[in-house]
């Protein structure tokens, strides 16, 4: 009996194997453990960023069975420290500028709750505090980054530089074909403790944003702050002044599903362009690590800015419905209104994940 030559039996084993193998995954696939599911693509990593430090009330308030505990306020200091105590390291915070110069940590719209429909720059600090905006419910923006700094020195110490990833972290996670297992691909984790900064009218200049990240930078915090950006004029200002003065900051370029220029898919490629090539420092690109778009956006531009291998964080999202959806496209985090519904929601997810094996 003659033998068979070596490449053969290799040959029939290989075979046998890729046919148990098959067997093995038609069993799971037919049980329901390793159905693909497209919300599993980024829960894993996905952070929740908390939106205006707004939602205390959704979160779980631990309390010693004395006295029934009392919700921190929406925009406080006490607000953000609750969030991080509950696992939420990533801050959404907006800044407006007063007519004398300060900082205050809020959106334009609840400013004017607070003070009867005044803007931020028709009063002093003293006059908006007065109106109604209190030290806290409106701290200064200062004041947040001091804040956010107090928590991670507690936290992490020893913690080293935030390190924004591109286009090449994109690659290696995407080398196997994720389709094949059954998987979207998704933007790279947006981890570690993150404060993004929404600059909004005379806050967004070049000499407040370059002094803003100064004193993050000042408080260890380099890496850690995310300034938005949006389209031309100051905002092209603001870019090249960080580029040159903190390159260590990063940038996210916010988009606005309402904007018909910011609905283009090709300029996605251009943004993947400029914002990974770390020599471009004169336009700023080299400090772009991130895109912040809103969630009406449709699938095929999400695919498109997964793609660019920047980090993706969309906004609002308030519900599980939207939770889901977003999940699904593979984004690096969502910013919310409602952070304990998100985590509560987000928690499920990954536990009907892990009960497909889909990890």
């Amino acid at each position: 009996m003659r033998r068979r030559p070596a490449a053969l039996a290799l040959a029939s084993t290989l075979a046998a194997t890729w046919i148990a193998y098959a067997l093995v995954t038609s069993v799971r696939f037919s049980s329901g453990l390793a159905r693909p599911d497209p919300e599993c693509s980024s829960a894993q990593e996905v952070s929740i960023c908390s939106h205006q430090l707004k939602g205390m009330s959704s979160l779980p308030l631990n309390t010693d069975g004395t006295d029934e505990a009392t919700p921190p306020r929406d925009g406080s200091l006490a607000g953000m420290t609750a969030m991080w105590h509950e696992g939420i390291t990533c801050f959404d915070v907006d800044g407006v500028l007063t007519s004398d110069g300060v900082m205050l940590a809020t959106h334009p719209k609840r400013f004017a709750d607070a003070t009867g429909g005044a803007r931020p720059a028709e009063m002093t600090l003293a006059r908006a505090r007065d109106a109604g905006a209190d030290e806290a419910g409106f701290p200064t923006l200062d004041d947040v980054i001091a804040h956010f700094a107090s928590l991670v020195e507690a936290t992490a110490p020893d913690a080293r530089p935030y390190w924004w990833r591109g286009d090449d972290s994109f690659a290696k996670i995407t080398s196997v074909s994720p389709r094949r297992r059954g998987r979207r691909p998704a933007a790279p984790p947006l981890t570690g403790p993150v404060l993004c900064l929404d600059l909004k009218g005379d806050a967004l200049a070049p000499a407040h944003a370059v002094r803003l990240v100064a004193l993050a930078d000042d408080l260890n915090l380099r890496g850690r702050v995310l300034v938005y950006v949006y389209d031309g004029g100051k905002d092209d200002a603001v870019l090249a002044a960080l580029a040159t003065k903190r390159p260590s900051v990063a940038v996210g370029l916010g988009r606005r599903d309402e904007n018909p220029a910011h609905r283009s898919v090709p300029a996605l490629s251009r943004v993947s362009t400029g914002g990974t090539n770390e020599h471009d420092e004169a336009s700023g690109g080299g400090i772009v690590r991130a895109i912040v778009p809103s969630v009406g956006f449709d699938a095929r531009w999400y695919e498109a800015a997964v793609q660019t291998g920047l980090h993706v964080v969309s906004w609002v999202v308030d519900d599980e419905a939207t939770l889901g959806a977003q999940l699904a496209l593979g984004v690096s985090g969502v910013i919310t209104n409602e952070p304990g519904r998100m985590l509560r929601a987000l928690h499920d997810t990954r536990i009907r994940c892990e009960q497909k094996k889909y990890w």
